[in-house]
């Protein structure tokens, strides 16, 4: 009975919309623990999925910079995220990944890590990647390429963005092996399956009465 009194409370509560300024701080919180979660992945020497995913394997296979090819990774899907997500999600992915594109390039001057144990570092990955990116959903914006097409896919056929995501990190982390060892792919796999479930379990579009 309690719970029917909760949800009915909650599904009467009228929406409203962010203002301004909450847009700004929870963009910026988010795009803070998405790009530190990265740069703890990458201290570790490890790899995830998504476009993130894709411009590691292609940096560490390179040595190019990770920062520049995460930008130019997402550059071909703003145009999806516009047609079908309307402008306004357009430019605040925009505006993420090149926050998170700069602050990774950053953090490994400003925080200097000398050792993290794999495992530490996936989940660690994990959480605090998968908290920043319900941050970026929450306030109408993503890290470009596949979590484009993941909410798109959850916003109309009701499949869950983490599951989406999950089909496309499997592809990924076979490619991956051909660039990592066994072992990190394996770490990897833990830190990917923590991001996705976080995103999976807590992005439910019933929950939130903010839009």
């Amino acid at each position: 009975m309690q719970a029917d009194l909760t949800h009915t409370a909650i599904t009467a509560t009228p929406a409203r919309r962010y203002t301004l300024l909450e847009d700004a701080q929870g963009l910026a919180i988010s795009t803070v623990q998405c790009a530190l979660g990265i740069h703890l992945l990458r201290a570790a020497g490890l790899v995830t999925g998504g476009t993130a995913g894709l411009a590691l394997l292609i940096a560490y296979a390179t040595s190019w910079n990770f920062g520049s090819v995460f930008f130019l990774v997402n550059l071909p899907f703003y145009a999806l995220a516009w047609m079908r997500k309307g402008p306004v999600f357009a430019v605040k992915s925009f505006a993420s990944v090149t926050l998170v594109s700069t602050l990774a390039e950053a953090l490994p001057h400003w925080l200097v890590i000398d050792h993290l144990n794999p495992a530490i570092a996936a989940v660690l990955f994990g959480v605090c990647a998968g908290v920043g990116l319900l941050g970026l959903f929450r306030h109408g914006s993503s890290l470009g390429g596949v979590s484009i097409v993941a909410v798109i896919v959850q916003d109309r056929w009701g499949i869950r963005a983490g599951w989406v995501q999950i089909g496309y990190d499997a592809v990924l982390f076979v490619i991956s092996l051909a660039v990592l060892a066994p072992e990190k792919v394996v770490w990897s796999l833990l830190g990917a399956m923590i991001l996705n479930l976080v995103i999976a379990l807590n992005h439910r579009r019933d929950w939130y009465v903010v839009s």
